[in-house]
Parts: C-alpha cells; sequence; structure tokens
C-alpha cells in the first residue's frame, strides 16, 4: 500500500471526489526537501498564453511545502493516477521526509509525482483557473494550512528566478 502525497489540484476536495476519494481520508503533511513551483507546461489543462503554468516540485534540501496524504492506496489506483498524472514522474520519498501537521508522526512508504524536466519552463506563469483551484483547496483545510500554502508556493519571476506566489 502507497501513500501518496498531494500538492496542486488535488487540494481541492471537488477534484478529490472526481477522482472517487473521499475528502475525509486524507490528513495534513509537511514535506521536507522539495519546494513547491509553478513551473510545468501542462498535460491536460492546454491554455495558448504565458498563463499555463501548472504545479511541479523541485528538490530543495532547505525548502519544505504543505500537502496531504492519501493513505493506504493499492496499486492499481496507482496506475490509474499515473495516467492522469501523465507529465510526471512517481517517485518515492526518503522515509524521514513527510510529517503529520499536528503529530509530527512520520509517514513512510509515500509516493510524490514530481514533473518531468522536459516539461518544466522557467518562462512561463500560473494557469489562473488551475490556480484557484489549488488556492481554493488549501483554503479549505484552516487558516495556518492556508497561510503556510501561500508561503511554500513560488511561481516563476521571468527574470529567471523564483518567486513566492502572488495571489
Amino acid at each position: 500500500m502507497y501513500n501518496q502525497i498531494v500538492y496542486g489540484s488535488l487540494l481541492n476536495k471537488d477534484e478529490l471526489k472526481k477522482q472517487n476519494i473521499n475528502p475525509e481520508r486524507v490528513e495534513l503533511v509537511k514535506v521536507s526537501g522539495f519546494m513547491r513551483v509553478f513551473n510545468q507546461e501542462p498535460s491536460w489543462r492546454i491554455v495558448k498564453s504565458i498563463e499555463r503554468a501548472v504545479m511541479n516540485i523541485e528538490e530543495n534540501e532547505s525548502a519544505w511545502f504543505n500537502a496531504i496524504v492519501i493513505k493506504n492506496l493499492n496499486k492499481e489506483y496507482i496506475e490509474d493516477l499515473d495516467n492522469r498524472e501523465r507529465g510526471y514522474d512517481r517517485i518515492n520519498l526518503e522515509d524521514n521526509a513527510v510529517t503529520l501537521y499536528n503529530s509530527k508522526e512520520i509517514l513512510t512508504n509515500c509516493i510524490i509525482y514530481k514533473g518531468k524536466s522536459d516539461k518544466q519552463n522557467g518562462e512561463i506563469l500560473p494557469n489562473k483557473e488551475y490556480f484557484n483551484i489549488c488556492l481554493e483547496g488549501a483554503k479549505s483545510y484552516s487558516k495556518a494550512f492556508y497561510s503556510d500554502y501561500l508561503q511554500t508556493t513560488y511561481q516563476n519571476s521571468l527574470a529567471n528566478k523564483l518567486e513566492l506566489i502572488k495571489i
């Protein structure tokens, strides 16, 4: 069984329901060693504008971001998810990378989707519709979770740098 870490549109409870996941099955987590950034070319949400980036993660030893975990998923579900996340590679997280929000309990056997390197682009901005789905999802958990989301989500600055997301 796998514990799937979710950090983008699946933060939104309506999006979870579309994937037949009961929002009551999720728990809030913090993921260390990565930063969340809008720098991924979309596979599904095709937009012909500079505002087309979807969420991705990048390795960064000193960074962390908040997310949710969907626990105890079977191999068949993960294989279906691989299709949905076709612009991403499924990776296994190190056993000390994920902790539950309140108890600080360490979760093991966690997987996450990281954008394929050929789909990353430092010259695009967030897709506004997608960003709002993610933002509403983050707001739905708690004020603290939402605040952490805003403080750990980055976008391209178009000057070859990253900056905190702008709302």
